[in-house]
Formats: structure tokens, C-alpha cells, sequence
């Protein structure tokens, strides 16, 4: 598939206009309507609602829009690290980390190592966890973001590597509000009709950790799993969408309770927390290595105080 049938369709969604989209674009409004049309066919859905009066994106076409920005955001980034030149004084590192991470705890600690040292390098990899763990313990990258939680296994040998705690964050049960602020479905819900579940997969940490907490009795509660995906921005697109509850981590869901768009689905009672986890092999505890360390240490010490 051309890459550039993406950025149409990114760019679309944006301006919510074709003619817009079309002069940003710098191509006529008809071949826009065949690129869009053509992305359409070969994702085999509809991503344009074309029998309203105003634009407006099908279901679809607004679960969609979310990993059309990823993918593109990662081809980007790609294309970046293969043309960049670096000064050969640069610190350079490569990092891997989980979609969330990359979007809150990764950007404070990037903030901090370019404040006090100005001229880094990085490169981030930013995947789903196990893509993550693999291209670390297989030494493609330096250092490895990821979750941690006391009742769950990493899955990677953590005495093999050395890590940092350096943050924490709450999964936390979120719905769509009604008209008086309260969410739309709310824990527990109750057998005759359970609530629509948007859910991770059973594998990986976080469906294991929400598997864990409704499995327990202290949690009992009725959910009905309508849709599963890997990824949180996903989930939440989803849920704003009003297909049901989901837990989501409380640093991607913190502007859409403040803006109104999502409320919390259930009291603290059923939030989980996890610790942010810095991975590093032993062998960089190098000269060229030691500075970035040093910061990290420096970032738990103020999370731990």
C-alpha cells in the first residue's frame, strides 16, 4: 500500500474537509476522493460517512485513524534514523518502550537527559511490549521501558539485566459519561445484563493483571468481552466511542476526564497499580553510558521521594 494513501487520509481527518485536504495535499479534490476510495477498498471498509450532509468518519473510519497516525509517526521516525547524520561527539542510545510509556514517562526522562546534556541522540522503538522485551534481550537496543507489577512476571529475565524504577501509574476502570456527568456503564454491573467489555489480550501484562483483579472475589463483577486489541490509545478510542468500559491507563485518560469525554467506571476499589521500569544492560555501565544512567537514577530518586 503507498504510504501517501495515509497521509490523505490523516490529513482528511484532520481538516474534516476534501477541498482542504485537497490544496494541502496539492492534488484536485477527485483524486483525493480515488486515494481515499482506494485505501477504503484495500482495507476492505468504508472510512467515510458519504451520505451525511457534513464530513464525518463511519465507526470505523474513527478506529482507524488512531493507528493510521501511529504507523505514519513510525515510518517517520524511521526514515529519520536512517538519513540523520550524528556529530560523532553526540551521545547516542537506542530505546524501546510500549506505546503509553513512549507518549508520558519516556518524554520527561528524554526532557531531563536534554537539559543536562544538550547534544543526544535517541532512537525509540515504540511497539507492544513483547516486541519491546525481544529486541532488547536480543541487544538491538540499549535501554527498555516497561511495566512492572508485583503479582505479575516480567517476561524477561530480570536477573540477567539491571533496572530503575522510575514512575508509576494506575490502570483505572473509564466509561462515557451521560448528560449528569455518571458514567454510562458502571462496576459491577449486574448478571441480567453485563457490561460491554473493550479488553487487552489475555496475554499480555495488563489482561493479565484486569484477568487477575476480576477473577478475585473481592472484584466480583458481570462483563460481557466484545472487542480486544493490543494497544491503549486504541482501547480508548473505542470506549469514547461508547462500546464500553475498558481499563486504560491513568496518564493517557487524565485530559478526557478534565475535558469530560470519559469518567471513571468504578471508585479506587478497582484501579491497579503498576511501576515504570527502566532496563539497561550491565555492559552499559560504560563512559558513554554512565550519564544517561545517572539521570535515571536521579528521576526514581525524585519519584521515590
Amino acid at each position: 500500500m503507498d504510504i501517501k494513501l495515509l497521509e490523505d487520509f490523516v490529513c482528511l481527518a484532520r481538516l474534516e474537509s476534501f477541498t482542504a485536504a485537497a490544496l494541502e495535499r496539492h492534488i484536485t479534490q477527485s483524486a483525493l476522493s480515488r486515494r481515499i476510495k482506494a485505501l477504503e477498498n484495500w482495507l476492505d471498509t468504508k472510512l467515510i460517512n458519504r451520505d451525511s450532509k457534513n464530513f464525518n468518519l463511519t465507526l470505523e473510519g474513527r478506529v482507524f485513524i488512531s493507528e493510521a497516525e501511529v504507523i505514519l509517526r513510525r515510518l517517520y521516525n524511521a526514515r529519520e534514523a536512517v538519513h540523520s547524520i550524528h556529530n560523532s561527539q553526540e551521545l547516542e542510545i537506542t530505546v524501546a518502550a510500549p506505546n503509553t510509556i513512549a507518549e508520558t514517562v519516556f518524554l520527561d526522562w528524554a526532557k531531563r537527559l536534554e537539559e543536562k546534556f544538550g547534544n543526544i541522540y535517541i532512537q525509540l522503538i515504540s511497539e507492544k511490549l513483547t516486541d519491546c522485551v525481544d529486541l532488547f534481550t536480543q541487544g538491538k537496543v540499549d535501554y527498555l521501558f516497561c511495566y512492572g507489577h508485583d503479582m505479575l512476571n516480567l517476561p524477561i529475565a530480570q536477573n540477567k539485566f539491571s533496572s530503575i524504577t522510575v514512575g508509576k501509574d494506575f490502570l483505572i476502570p473509564v466509561s462515557i459519561p451521560d448528560q449528569n456527568n455518571k458514567p454510562v456503564h458502571c462496576l459491577p454491573g449486574n448478571a441480567m445484563k453485563p457490561l460491554p467489555y473493550v479488553a487487552y489480550e489475555h496475554e499480555s501484562i495488563f489482561g493479565q493483571a484486569v484477568d487477575q483483579l476480576v477473577q478475585d472475589i473481592s472484584h466480583s463483577c458481570f462483563l460481557s468481552r466484545r472487542y480486544e486489541n493490543t494497544y491503549s490509545h486504541t482501547l480508548k478510542t473505542m470506549v469514547r466511542e461508547g462500546l464500553g468500559i475498558a481499563w486504560l491507563p491513568e496518564s493517557i485518560v487524565q485530559l478526557d476526564f478534565e475535558s469530560g469525554k470519559l469518567c471513571r467506571a468504578g471508585d479506587e476499589h478497582w484501579d491497579i497499580e503498576f511501576y515504570v521500569k527502566l532496563f539497561h544492560h550491565h555492559s552499559n555501565e560504560s563512559s558513554t553510558k554512565i550519564p544517561v544512567l545517572e539521570t535515571s537514577l536521579e528521576m526514581a530518586k525524585a519519584f521515590n521521594q
